[in-house]
């Protein structure tokens, strides 16, 4: 890393500078250590290095993390910088100032459909700082935290060739917008700019720009950089004005802080240990960088709503909607009213609970996630709803569409979708009654519906079939407190001598609990990984036991333990 800080000495400007350093942090962005923080082990680790280096390539690298880094890694690149700037260590004229922005206004793009907003917040540098001991290290952020170098280009991704430049200490390069990303009304971010436009130059105007996606729980999925701000919001307000598809419409300041620090608190949460990567290529080394700008906007008001927001739906509101669907036109040609009614009601939940109580919200792509994705992974349907939901699906776009002011052609293309998923649908709902299992012993296990718990509530209570004793398996509900505890007894019979017994079986049933309800999830991807390695399921339960046991009531502290777990550690030998 402190090789590739000698490049910091070549940059030219401020934001070239801040690009890169974002760059480097990204490196390990949303990576997961067995045991750590990730940012403690290598981002502080990095500036502990840097400060015991004491070269001009470390001190710029410092200046950097103080505005980009984490609050601890700010905090100590802070004042490592400070001491090697009192022992006359060199460091570039971009240094004072990193960071030192001020917001100059803050837009929105949003496809019709509602799907997602691309959010863009322009920003200048304020000039040179102050020659105090605050104002050497940098300029203070909005959040208080010392400004700092920033990431973004890795080399060569802006058309500069670095090592070319890497004798230089000053000039005046700009940054170029890098990655490839479509966005409504801004094109590709390798289309829209190839150089510092002339007018930003005197100021270093650039654009941070963000994609939310609603469809992804509202989660920021891309970012990127553009210098040229000027051509970036005129192509965005002629591409809306033409497309009935698009609108662009400046926000305040304090609206965008809002809405993109929800955005990237949701791309943190979403990043687990087996999810599919839901973010671009280039997320990771513009995070740092869109963090620390984020925090240079005001705050003060609360996010605003995507399209079509309404307030949460009641049971009674969702079943008047589904009974108006139902008495439509739109539904009067689906032929099971009783099968119609029930896929009705698990679309108006998807969209209530899974996107931001808008079900009457359709587009190509939240009906295509809802029909291939969360049904198959999530619900429990009958083979009348099977064959049904695709048409019912049909029904409800053709009826849901005018009531949110869906242009025609978005309502073509929406049908259109469906039509192509149908096919698809009947190969990615893969019901479970089809493996052998009765579905009378299905619906026990799923009374809730929720298909995505089948596999660990079977691995929780694996005997209900049969008879044990007097005792008919068959008639026993584990989602019942009393029925739990008699099918855990079952499990352990062979294990009533144990002098701890009483206290031994009420942790079994306090995991099978866990494992029933999901919580946390964790549990069962532990569980798999153990089981996956060959390991007895008894044994496997008695390392969660341990681990619940010893943690406590701490649930951070548990999913965290949980995580950990690679293997049964071996015995030690006698």
């Amino acid at each position: 890393m402190l090789l590739a800080a000698r490049e910091l000495l070549a940059v030219r400007t401020p934001l070239d500078a801040e690009l890169m350093v974002s760059d480097m942090l990204g490196a390990w962005w949303g990576r997961r250590l067995r045991r750590g923080d990730v940012e403690e082990f290598l981002g502080e680790g990095l500036v502990d290095y840097a400060a015991k280096a004491g070269t001009p390539a470390a001190l710029t690298l410092l200046i950097a993390v103080a505005y980009l880094g984490t609050a601890r890694q700010a905090a100590k690149a802070e004042g490592a910088a400070l001491a090697l700037m009192e022992s006359d260590v060199a460091r570039p004229r971009w240094a004072e100032r990193v960071g030192a922005v001020k917001p100059r206004g803050c837009y929105v793009s949003r496809d019709a459909y509602g799907d997602q907003d691309t959010v863009v917040c322009t920003f200048a540098y304020r000039g040179f700082p102050d020659q105090s001991a605050q104002g050497r290290v940098g300029q203070q952020s909005s959040s208080g935290k010392v400004g700092v170098a920033g990431p973004g280009h890795r080399s060569g991704a802006s058309g500069h060739d670095r090592g070319s430049e890497a004798a230089e200490t000053a000039g005046g390069d700009g940054a170029d917008l890098v990655a490839g990303h479509e966005a409504p009304g801004l094109g590709t971010a390798e289309g829209a700019v190839a150089e510092r436009a002339p007018e930003a130059h005197s100021e270093d105007s650039h654009a941070l720009v963000v994609i939310v996606d609603y469809n992804m729980r509202g989660m920021a999925r891309d970012a990127w950089v553009s210098s040229q701000v000027d051509s970036l919001l005129e192509k965005a307000g002629m591409e809306a004005a033409g497309n009935p598809m698009l609108r662009f419409e400046e926000i305040e300041p304090q609206q965008a802080r809002a809405l993109l620090e929800f955005a990237m608190k949701a791309t943190t949460e979403s990043l687990g240990r087996k999810s599919p990567k839901l973010v671009s290529d280039s997320y990771s080394a513009y995070h740092a960088f869109a963090r620390a700008r984020i925090k240079a906007l005001p705050p003060g008001r609360k996010r605003p709503a995507p399209l079509f927001s309404e307030a949460p739906y009641s049971r009674d509101r969702r079943a008047m909607l589904a009974a108006e669907f139902l008495a439509s036109d739109a539904a009067e040609h689906l032929s099971d009213p009783s099968a119609a009614s029930r896929c009705a009601d698990h679309i108006i939940d998807y969209g209530c609970d899974q996107d931001f109580n808008r079900p009457l919200r359709v587009s190509p792509t939240k009906c295509e996630t809802f029909l291939l994705d969360w049904l198959p992974r999530k619900v429990l349907l009958d083979p009348a709803e099977q064959e049904a939901m695709p048409h019912v699906l049909l029904s409800w776009v053709r009826f849901a569409a005018p009531k949110t002011g869906l242009p025609e052609e978005g309502v073509r293309a929406t049908l259109d979708a469906v039509w192509e998923a149908t096919g698809r649908f009947t190969e990615a709902y893969r019901d479970p009654t089809t493996f052998g299992l009765d579905r009378s012993l299905v619906e026990r296990l799923l009374p809730d519906g929720d298909l995505s718990a089948l596999a660990r509530r079977a691995f929780a209570f694996p005997f209900l079939e049969g008879v044990h004793g007097d005792i008919d398996l068959s008639a026993l509900h584990p989602a019942e407190d009393a029925d739990r505890r008699i099918l855990v007894e079952i499990d352990h019979a062979d294990e009533r001598d144990r002098p701890d017994y009483a206290e031994h079986l009420a942790w079994h049933e306090e995991i099978a609990k866990r494992l029933w309800d999901g919580d946390p999830e964790q549990m069962w991807e532990a569980a798999q990984r153990l089981l996956d390695l060959g390991h007895d399921r008894h044994d496997v339960l008695h390392v969660l036991m341990e681990i619940a046991e010893r943690i406590g009531d701490h649930p951070d502290e548990l999913a965290a333990a949980l995580d950990d777990i690679a293997d049964i550690p071996d015995e030690p030998s006698a």
